[in-house]
């Protein structure tokens, strides 16, 4: 009977999860959601502005605005994911070296091998998610922002021109003047000077509208006026009257080769394999890339003594992402122009972080701690 009782006790299964690995988990997710807040609504509302410059200068339509602005949004949350989780890693860790925490874990046995295990249950799903936000989100969001400002500018009507101030076409050489818009979106006395092959004309008429082309030129058709064409203090001016006359103000807007880039998908950059698109799929790859080697980086940097400043390694941890950034950017151009290949962009970068990594380990620590984390120094 007493066997019988003995069968029938159950054990607890370990649970997937510990209390350490929960405790690091969750201080984790917490700091990283609180930095990723603060620096996404600090790039978003710089970025806000300048949309809502070219709204008030009549480029996009206010409809446009807020739509923008969301998809910008998230470009700027994928670009900030590294940044804030090396701030996390390292805010998380030095709070527990200065508490003390991490004397008593590892009086219990916890090593660095241990604390990245915990780690791995926020940087893992971070370091997914990151790669598709900057694989799949950014480059759709990307082309959607410009298809959203070049329909804009395909269908602008007469929202580009303000009454009663000066409107600038085409780089300055057509300016734009409106007394007045009527009921019917109608200009009232209007003034055009436009300038071809260095001669300016003057035009004055009573009325007008704008006229877009099948092309997609922009003209402004005016009614009832005069035209002034000549060379400044010379006399040999032409007056002509007209019932009805054509200036052309703008043609099709054409999207910049970069932002092309910056919208094409991540599998298409890769089998182009010319240098600037590679340059391209580089600046999405080292996202994800840089979770993974900024949170290992973390740890080894985050430690600190009793007896240093409360902000333990904030400022080398500044120094040290400001040179991984401007690192990127000279290796992206570099690429471009063909002066390295594309493993070298990566191999150079990253592998000098695993370097610093191992470096600021072997200074803490020892290479005997290093061969025993890592099950090296244990016998059989």
């Amino acid at each position: 009977m007493n066997a019988t009782a003995e069968n029938t006790v159950r054990r607890p299964r370990p649970s997937l999860l510990t209390v350490i690995d929960r405790m690091v988990s969750w201080e984790l997710i917490k700091t990283l959601i609180s930095i990723l807040l603060v620096l996404v609504i600090i790039i978003v509302s710089r970025k806000f502005l300048g949309i809502l410059t070219k709204a008030i200068e009549g480029e996009v339509s206010t409809d446009t605005v807020f739509t923008l602005l969301g998809l910008k949004s998230l470009t700027a949350l994928a670009v900030l994911i590294p940044p804030s989780l090396f701030m996390a890693v390292l805010t998380v860790i030095g709070r527990m070296y200065r508490d003390h925490e991490m004397s008593v874990l590892a009086s219990a046995g916890m090593g660095a091998k241990r604390l990245y295990r915990s780690m791995a249950w926020v940087v893992i799903p971070v370091l997914c998610l990151s790669a598709y936000m900057a694989l799949v989100v950014m480059p759709w969001s990307e082309r959607q922002s410009q298809a959203r400002i070049m329909h804009d500018v395909e269908t602008q009507d007469i929202r580009g021109i303000k009454a009663g101030r000066f409107n600038e076409f085409s780089s300055g050489d057509v300016v734009l003047y409106a007394e007045e818009m009527d009921e019917n979106h109608d200009m009232v006395n209007i003034f055009v000077q436009s300038r071809q092959n260095d001669k300016a004309g003057v035009v004055v008429a009573k009325r007008g509208r704008l006229h877009k082309t099948e092309n997609g030129d922009n003209f402004v058709i005016l009614n009832e006026g005069r035209r002034f064409q000549g060379t400044p203090g010379q006399a040999d001016y032409v007056i002509s009257e007209f019932d009805e006359y054509g200036v052309r103000v703008s043609g099709p807007e054409e999207m910049s080769a970069t932002l092309r880039r910056e919208g094409t998908d991540s599998l298409t950059l890769f089998l182009s394999r010319t240098p600037r698109e590679l340059a391209e799929l580089q600046k999405r790859i080292a996202i994800p890339l840089g979770v993974l080697t900024l949170s290992l980086l973390a740890v080894p940097l985050a430690r600190i003594s009793p007896r240093q400043s409360p902000y333990g390694n904030v400022f080398s941890a500044f120094i040290i992402y400001i040179l991984y950034e401007n690192s990127q950017k000279i290796s992206q151009g570099m690429l471009m122009s063909e002066k390295i290949p594309a493993w070298a962009s990566y191999a150079v970068i990253y592998g000098l972080l695993l370097l610093m990594t191992i470096v600021l380990f072997l200074r803490h620590l020892g290479p005997r701690w290093i061969r025993h984390g890592l099950g090296l120094g244990r016998q059989p």
